[in-house]
C-alpha cells in the first residue's frame, strides 16, 4: 500500500514493484492503473519480459486493493455472500510469489 492510510479506502492507491525496483505500478482501489514507472534497467528486458513484469506488478497492486475491500467488508460484519467472490490473502500471496519469481 502507498502512504495514504489516512484516506478513506475508496481514495487509496496500492503500489507494487519488482524486486529490483525496475518496474512500479500504482493502482486505485477500484482496480484501474494510475501509473507505471519504468527505470532505465527495465528497458534492458525483452518486450515479453517487460510486459510480464508490468502485468505481475499490476496484478499485485490490484489484489492489494481488492483484499483491503474484502477485509473492510469482513470487519463490517457483512453477509459473506457480499464478498465471496473477492480475492483472498491467498490470492494476493500467489501473485506476490509470481512477481518475486520473475
Amino acid at each position: 500500500m502507498t502512504s495514504n492510510d489516512n484516506l478513506p479506502l475508496s481514495e487509496q492507491a496500492f503500489l507494487a514493484r519488482t524486486p529490483d525496483d525496475a518496474v512500479l505500478v500504482r493502482n486505485a482501489v477500484k482496480g484501474h492503473i494510475l501509473g507505471v514507472q519504468l527505470e532505465p534497467k527495465a528497458m534492458l528486458d525483452t518486450m515479453y519480459e517487460l510486459s510480464q513484469r508490468i502485468v505481475a506488478c499490476a496484478d499485485v497492486a490490484y489484489l492489494q486493493g481488492q483484499v483491503a475491500l474484502r477485509e473492510q467488508m469482513e470487519d463490517a460484519k457483512l453477509d459473506p455472500v457480499c464478498y465471496a467472490d473477492f480475492p483472498t490473502q491467498r490470492d494476493l500471496a500467489a501473485a506476490r510469489d509470481r512477481l518475486r519469481n520473475l
